[in-house]
């Protein structure tokens, strides 16, 4: 007779610890019924993994789903999978299930292992998944860990079959017996419930007879151990033996007979682990040694077909009892401590179950990308010695389950500190999706004020507001997808009066659209150029005839701003409201960013669509070694902790801009407690450097920008300006990831508040500004003097330049940057105020103490006041150089002033030919 149909006659049902579509619909499943009589399945991560992951059977399916709705998430398509086989076995085990009258013909489905230590998380993702199945021979499978518990209880009292598993210890098995037995009492239908306790088995051996092994072996100075060596191999089936007594306590007994009146029925154990994982024993060991009445066995089809060849069927489980009670107490003489390693098993059994979602997710999602044949930017790195530290840093975030934690909002992942004030600044994520519903509103506008006749769109921002516009404009230009021309963006971001008169000078006001970007409504320059805009506006439309000037104006802020209030009572042609949980550097794909992109003719919705695919290859379900950007905020953490914490941005053509948002993006969110990574855009390729990673970004039809030969490389290619929308979400994510790991908060900006605090003190007269910074003066020789001295000891130079960024004065600070990069063989950054204020100028108060900041001022020619103020834009801009310049000497920072007078360029060239004579008479710096 087959052994396999013997077990059943002993009263223990045989399970298949597999499942996969194929032997669903190929009739194998009905075959296992007839032939070895099979009356029920489990499932976990790691055979579907192999199911999904190893064939071709699901594709079909997946292709349904995606063709239907693209931006399924892996963890959805898993479930929509696994349910489907679920379903499908269920119903071909439904004939068993009512044959035994619902003791048997059980299919399990696990609830995701991430929730192993969350019981209300547990209780929902169980509940669902029953609903979802929606099949009576259900069991939801819930790991037996202390969180797991109350949630049995729960789940038994809501009529609902449970499959518990991860149990090793005898402690832990009476727990859940007990919370199954109050889940009885408390459930209105307990004849309608069945539940498993799934003991695990084999591992339990593998784990003591580690250490029997060192004993029986004997460790230096100590002998041989024969009494170790007899219990090799044992320990698992005395543990088994003495759950299965316990069983028997509590389902035999009078405490279970009232329930028993009612229809209960007993928790049967279930045998898991039970293939032999050393191969000294017997291949059917833990079948042989473990029948019993009211028991199920859950073998993997390699022992199911082992036991049906060659097994042995007969009562085992009530044999010697006695004898594994004295064997248990004899491992504790040996000073082997089973509970310690019990415990140890259900936790690793918890993390080694995560790893295996990963693993699945991670296959789920390598056939979700190839039935999409999704593109993304393609990343290749190569991080010298730092390279091999790059597995260890992905690996440590894999244990902690970063990536998810993110995903789902956690702010402890940033520390504990901070948990607080970062539960509402994490909205970026959702962006790719939650914006998608707003692109016909923002499509609709951009139309309506082109088919106006609007010429131009002058953006009023400051830092997060104004980057991802001028990038935009830069990169896509005004020629929309069918070649038709669009306004063309200008952005306003600097008070000094000649910057302002100039762009002023070049717009037909007429035929300009005023946008102005602010999340609170409130930033001092921004607010300023407001109002010297209403007034040229109401100027310039005074014809009958013409719009109303608020007809000009569109803002986009935050709801509840001043900025909106103002808007609705000045009658603005269009009011944007953003998310207010997306900080500014963060906000390139919400209102802020993506408003002038429709007004210049972008294709926002490709934005968004490119920006969706990184978050899918950036996602919850995907592990942390294929996370696209979790990969590259491991790169820069890796590369900062070997002391390359400067990034040198380059860039083919048609990418020239992305490196200024990338500067406040980095600088802004890694620059703080000491710490930080400092962007360098715009520079000359350097020669390789020991603190120097180069990230290098190409456009598929340009060429690639030069590095050096040799050096720590991060290169991103992208096959055209669509996939731009992917890297800004890639570096927003690895951005904040990397804050993480560098233990900055990357949300906030404390020292931006601290300058403007300061520059609000130098505008009114007072505080502690009034003590000027270092000023250049005298002859050339004490200039060349001072500048020596300043740069001497610093490992990176900061011109910060509180001027008109007109092409003339532009051309005369690049020269004089190269000049001084030279000669101080470090890398030189060029920040145009106040604009850097709200981008670099957090690192340069923030980060390490190692910069030198040279201050470049003027006396502006020109001159604006500032309508319904007491200031004009001379006294802002002088004052925001001095609040700066006091911020940095606050923190400790040297600074070098370069008062230029009224002709700033006449200025800056005399400098420069100054140390350029020193340079020729061979001075160097120190």
């Amino acid at each position: 007779m087959n052994p396999l149909r013997q077990l059943t006659e002993l009263g223990q049902a045989v399970w298949l610890d597999f499942i996969r579509r194929k032997m669903l619909q190929d009739g194998e499943l009905a075959r296992l019924v007839k032939e070895d009589g099979l009356r029920g399945m489990t499932s976990n991560p790691s055979i579907f993994q192999q199911a999904i992951g190893g064939s071709d059977d699901y594709d079909e399916q997946l292709a349904t789903i995606l063709t239907a709705e693209p931006s399924t998430t892996a963890t959805r398509l898993y479930e929509a999978l696994a349910i489907e086989d679920i379903r499908q076995a269920a119903d071909l085990l439904l004939p068993v299930y009512e044959g035994t009258g619902g003791d048997d013909g059980y299919v399990s489905l696990e609830v995701s292992p991430y929730l192993a230590h969350d019981t209300e998380a547990t209780l929902e993702e169980a509940r669902r998944l029953w609903a979802a199945v929606d099949r009576p021979n259900l069991m939801v499978k819930v790991p037996g860990t202390a969180a797991g518990v109350p949630a049995i209880e729960a789940l038994t009292a809501d009529g609902i079959n449970i499959n518990v598993t991860l149990l090793f210890a005898l402690a832990d098995y009476e727990a859940v017996a007990q919370a199954y037995v109050r889940g009885l009492e408390r459930c209105t239908a307990p004849e309608r419930v069945a539940s498993v306790a799934s003991f695990f088995v084999s591992r339990v051996d593998s784990a003591v007879d580690a250490q029997l092994e060192s004993l029986a072996q004997g460790a230096p100075g100590h002998p041989k151990s024969e009494a170790a060596r007899a219990l090799l191999g044992t320990t698992a089936i005395c543990n088994a033996k003495l759950a299965y007594r316990r069983f028997e306590e509590i389902f035999r007994g009078d405490a279970f007979a009232a329930l028993a009146a009612r229809g209960a029925r007993p928790q049967r154990v279930l045998w898991a682990s039970t293939s032999t994982k050393n191969p000294a024993y017997r291949d059917v060991l833990y079948v042989e040694q473990l029948i019993g009445s009211d028991t199920v066995n859950t073998l993997p089809p390699k022992t199911l077909a082992a036991f049906r060849d060659h097994g042995e069927a007969q009562e085992t489980l009530s044999e010697d009892v006695q004898q594994a009670a004295e064997r248990i107490a004899a491992l504790k003489i040996l000073g082997v401590d089973l509970d310690a390693v019990t415990d140890r098993l259900q936790a690793d059994g918890v993390a080694a179950f995560a790893r295996s979602f990963d693993d699945l997710l991670s296959a789920v999602e390598h056939k979700r990308r190839a039935v999409l044949a999704t593109r993304v930017p393609v990343m290749a790195l190569d991080l010298g010695t730092a390279q091999g530290h790059l597995h260890r840093r992905l690996q440590d975030w894999q244990d902690e389950g970063f990536g998810r934690r993110l995903w789902l909002r956690d702010p402890t992942v940033f520390g504990t500190d901070w948990a607080p004030e970062l539960v509402d600044r994490l909205g970026w994520l959702a962006l790719p999706d939650s914006m998608r519903s707003r692109v016909p509103e923002i499509t609709a506008f951009a139309d309506e004020v082109r088919s106006e006749g609007f010429r131009h769109i002058l953006l009023l921002g400051m830092g997060g507001s104004s980057l991802a516009p001028e990038m935009f404009q830069s990169v896509f230009g005004n020629a929309g997808s069918g070649g038709e021309r669009w306004p063309a963006l200008t952005v306003l971001d600097s008070t000094h009066p000649r910057a302002v008169e100039s762009v002023l000078d070049s717009l037909d006001l007429a035929r300009t659209l005023v946008v102005v970007s602010s999340k609170s409504g409130s930033t001092l320059e921004t607010d300023s150029l407001r109002r010297i805009l209403w007034q040229r506006i109401e100027r310039a439309v005074q014809t009958p005839g013409d719009r109303s000037p608020g007809m000009h104006f569109a803002a986009i802020t935050d709801p509840g701003s001043s900025l909106g209030a103002l808007a609705k009572a000045h009658g603005y042609r269009h009011l944007f409201e953003s998310p207010p949980d997306v900080g500014g550097r963060y906000s390139a794909l919400s209102p802020f960013g993506l408003v002038p992109a429709a007004l210049i003719g972008v294709d926002i919705a490709a934005l968004l669509d490119g920006a969706r695919a990184m978050a899918l290859a950036s996602g919850p379900d995907r592990s942390e070694f294929d996370n696209l950007s979790l990969i590259l905020a491991a790169a820069l953490v890796v590369a900062h902790k070997e002391g390359r914490d400067k990034l040198t941005l380059r860039t083919s053509p048609g990418l020239s801009s992305l490196p200024d948002w990338l500067e406040q993006l980095v600088a802004e969110s890694l620059g703080k407690d000491g710490k930080g990574i400092l962007p360098v855009a715009g520079e000359n390729a350097p020669e390789a450097a020991d603190d120097r990673l180069f990230i290098a970004f190409s456009l598929a039809d340009e060429d690639e920008p030069e590095v050096p030969e040799g050096a720590p490389l991060l290169h991103i290619g992208l096959d055209d300006a669509s996939g731009l929308g992917a890297e800004l979400f890639r570096w927003e994510l690895a951005t904040a990831a990397a804050g993480a790991a560098l233990g900055v908060q990357p949300f906030d900006q404390p020292d931006v508040q601290l300058a403007k605090e300061m520059a609000k003190q130098a505008m009114a007269g007072g505080g502690d500004v009034a003590d000027h910074p270092p000023t250049l003066t005298g002859d050339a020789a004490s200039r060349r003097s001072e500048v020596e001295s300043f740069l001497s000891g610093g490992d990176h130079l900061v011109i910060q330049a509180f001027l008109a960024p007109t092409d003339d004065v532009a051309q005369e600070v690049s020269r004089l940057r190269e000049l001084l990069a030279k000669r101080f063989g470090r890398p030189v950054t060029v920040g145009w105020g106040p604009r850097f204020l709200h981008s670099t100028g957090q690192l340069h108060k923030g980060g390490p103490e190692r910069g030198r900041y040279l201050q470049l001022v003027d006396q502006p020619a020109v001159d604006l006041p500032v309508p319904g103020t007491d200031f004009d834009l001379a006294r802002l801009v002088r004052g925001q150089a001095d609040g700066d310049a006091a911020a940095l000497r606050h923190r400790n920072r040297r600074v070098l002033r370069a008062d230029l007078g009224a002709d700033a360029v006449a200025a800056l060239r005399s400098l420069r030919e100054v140390l350029a004579e020193a340079e020729t008479a061979g001075t160097a710096v120190s």
